[in-house]
């Protein structure tokens, strides 16, 4: 992800925090049930500890995720929702079918959905936009030509520098 974020926004701080749950090689802020399934309650409540446990910044950040980090980063959204200047939601998963958010307060958020995604449901992308935007978040919602990995030609990062400087978030 920081190489991600540096070509996003090439001048912003970049705080790349890691899962404290191991998943393959890597790290993930939560764990599936068996079925694979969320458990938006348990992920909120991870969001709310990790919320509780880090130092608050000068001005409210812009948060990042992609695949189980976007699925985080939707909780930390509703967890805090006045605690963030935007998110950048890649390759996004809805916490539940029926997940309400509270008020979003035109919180600006884009989100990139792979359209041969076999790690997501087809419409998993264009639900959590909605979702978004019931609680009165301002998406942008992309279905790129890619899987679950990056698409090409860098669109992630093309349409993210984009989408940061018609919201207004091209200083950060």
């Amino acid at each position: 992800m920081a190489p991600f974020a540096a070509r996003m926004a090439p001048n912003a701080r970049v705080i790349a925090p890691r899962g404290r749950f191991r998943l393959g090689e890597g790290f993930t802020f939560f764990q599936r049930r068996t079925d694979r399934s969320l458990d938006a309650a348990t992920i909120l409540a991870e969001a709310r500890t990790f919320l509780a446990a880090r130092d608050p910044a000068p001005t409210p950040p812009l948060v990042v995720g992609y695949s189980s980090g976007a699925i985080f980063a939707q909780a930390l959204l509703a967890a805090s929702p006045g605690g963030f200047a935007g998110a950048a939601l890649l390759r996004p998963e809805p916490l539940a079918e029926d997940f309400a958010y509270p008020h979003l307060n035109g919180l600006p958020v884009l989100s990139l959905s792979g359209r041969r995604d076999t790690r997501r449901r087809p419409n998993d992308g264009r639900l959590s936009a909605r979702q978004l935007r019931d609680a009165g978040a301002a998406v942008e919602h992309h279905d790129l030509d890619a899987g679950h990995g990056w698409a090409p030609d860098d669109a992630e990062a093309r349409l993210a520098r984009r989408w940061m400087q018609t919201s207004g978030l091209s200083d950060r």
